[in-house]
Order: structure tokens, then sequence, then C-alpha cells
């Protein structure tokens, strides 16, 4: 694809990039509703509770953690066969030029990113922060481009809601919950009040939902059945199935049609894949056109896939889809979503 590209509006909060191929056509601005946006630190602390929790993560995907922050595969994979540490070393050395925001919205906005939903955490940075404390911090100035969803840890259902509560308080618009990184069930009773406050929040869910790496813990965690146990019993919640339940996408696109408040999200995943035979990606884009329409949403989770968002973007729009589900899915139900969260905010 041959791209040209100019200054444009895209929704009156945020200056995007128009994208266009060499016949005019314009790709949609993006929403990416799952990024991580952290500096040294904060990859730290995200890169160490991946190993401490679900270690065999820092060896599946090692080639892209390389290829993310630049570092040479070889001696990472020296490195992790030693030590975990030495391994993260490899990747975050000394000198690094520190995390300029300026220059990450720069790049956002010449990939046509108009907005982002900026995923946080409860770990805590060497300064005493949390990952929460420190992006809110960050992106203060900011929130039209970058919204926080604050991370929350289910270890112990007290904490979390405390966290949330801070969160809130500092200016979160969303959460997320990893199941696998805790090892608890999100639909254990003992989290209702969790749901029930973010619910009266206004605060949509992520969960990390499908299959994952840590065998330490049961492939269940963050199931289908998760969402449709958490949707049936908190009808005002929000809920962002990330990664899309995948690979049981029918099954939670089903979840989806029978409850209005859950959203797809399918980040980690190429969409240049989805039209593969056997990819699971087969029920979203046949029911594209009807139920999924309005449910699903473009997430990139940042490192998994390294490289410009604005390609994985072109990726979409270059399916077999109508055009208005290529705007819908890249930023329209993205913007639905947060629109009908500060709804219930301002109420």
């Amino acid at each position: 694809m041959n791209l040209s590209s100019g200054p444009a509006t895209s929704n009156g909060t945020a200056t995007a990039t128009v994208v266009a191929d060499a016949g005019g056509r314009v790709r949609p601005p993006v929403v990416d509703a799952c990024s991580l946006v952290y500096d040294d630190d904060g990859w730290r602390v995200y890169l160490n509770r991946l190993g401490e929790n679900a270690p065999e993560y820092l060896d599946v995907f090692s080639a892209s953690f390389c290829r993310y922050f630049g570092a040479s595969h070889t001696a990472y994979r020296d490195a992790l066969a030693l030590r975990r540490q030495d391994a993260v070393d490899v990747l975050l050395p000394p000198g690094r030029p520190p995390f300029d925001l300026a220059a990450h919205l720069a790049d956002r906005e010449r990939q046509g990113v108009t907005r982002e939903f900026a995923m946080g955490s409860p770990e805590r940075l060497p300064d005493g922060r949390t990952v929460n404390e420190w992006l809110l911090e960050t992106v203060r100035g900011v929130t039209d481009r970058v919204q926080v969803w604050a991370g929350l840890s289910l270890r112990d259902p007290a904490d979390a809601l405390r966290e949330l509560e801070r969160s809130a308080a500092a200016g979160a618009r969303g959460l997320c919950v990893i199941p696998f990184l805790d090892g608890t069930d999100p639909a254990d009773p003992r989290f209702s009040p969790v749901w029930d406050a973010a619910a009266a929040a206004g605060l949509p869910v992520w969960l990390h939902t499908g299959h994952h790496f840590a065998r330490s813990h049961p492939s269940g965690l963050g199931s289908w059945r998760t969402v449709e146990a958490l949707a049936g019993r908190h009808r005002e919640l929000l809920l962002v199935a990330g990664h899309a339940g995948w690979p049981d996408v029918q099954e939670m696109l089903l979840t989806a049609a029978r409850h209005p408040g859950v959203f797809l999200e399918f980040s980690s995943h190429r969409p240049r894949h989805m039209p593969k035979p056997g990819s699971g990606w087969e029920p979203l884009l046949h029911h594209a056109r009807g139920m999924a329409r309005d449910r699903v949403l473009f997430g990139t989770s940042t490192w998994v896939n390294p490289g410009p968002n604005g390609s994985l973007a072109d990726e979409l729009a270059a399916l077999a889809l109508p055009a208005e589900v290529v705007t819908a899915w890249l930023s329209g139900n993205a913007e639905a979503l947060a629109a009908r969260a500060a709804g219930t905010r301002a109420g």
C-alpha cells in the first residue's frame, strides 16, 4: 500500500493523521483499546510480574520482546537460561533514553491513533508509587488522548476495591484484570463488591480472556464462562473480553450477543491471519455485519506484534469487510464504549 498522510481532526478532541492508499481510500482513525504506556521502571515491573507469576511468557514471547526493545535475541536467550533478571537487563540496559510522552503521542498521531486505553498495574515502582499512580500522573494533561485503565490484582478483594477507589478518584477511566497472574477466578462471589463498584463508577473492565501460557494456573481462568457469569450477575458492568476469548471466539461472541455490556477486543492477534482456515476467527468475520458489528474493539498489546500501530490497522482495513464495519472496529465501538461509561459517571 502506498500511503500518503496529512493532518485531520478525528473526533473533536485529538488530531489524527489521514492515511490513504494510492486509490484515495482513507483509513478511519484508530482507538487502541489495549495499550501499554510505561517508562523503563514500569517495563521492569511488568516483565518481573510476568516472570514471577507466568515465567513461560518470557520464553514463549522472547522474539517479540527482543524486537520491541531492540535487543539481541541470542543474548536474551542466553541470559534467560541463567537468570530471569539478567534477561530483563538485556531488554532494558542502562543508558536507554527516558520515556518521552510528547514523542509517544506524536508517533501515535502519525499512525492515525486518536486515543488509547492504557493498561496499568497495582505493582510498586522503585519510588514507591504504583504503576497506576505513575501512569495517571504522567498523562494527566492529555486524557483526551490517553485514558488510564487501572490494573487490579485479585489476590485480595479488599485491596482490589481500595485500588479501584484510589484510581477512580485520581482519574482512571477503566480497569484491567489479568486472572492468570493472580491465580484467582474473577467470577468468585468474593469479588462481587469490586464489580459492583466498577459498574457504579462507570469503569469498564478489560479482562484477559482465553488462552494463556501460565502452566501453574488452569486454562479456564478468564474464559467465556467467566464473562458470562460476571455479565449475568452484574448487569450494569461493562466488560471488554481481552483477546476476545480466543480460541473460543464463537462462545465469547454469543456471550456478547446475550449481554449488551460485553465487548470483544482482539489484541495480540494480527488481523491479516484472521481469514486463514483454522485461525479461530472465522465466527468473528462471519458475523461482522451482524451481531459482531458493534461489539468489537481494535487493540495492539503494544509489544506482542512490534511495529507501527498503523500497520495493524491497515491489516484490518484490508480484510473483506464493509467500510462501516472497519470504522466501527477501529474506533467507533471504542468511542461508543467510552461515551457510555462517561454517561454513567456523569449520572
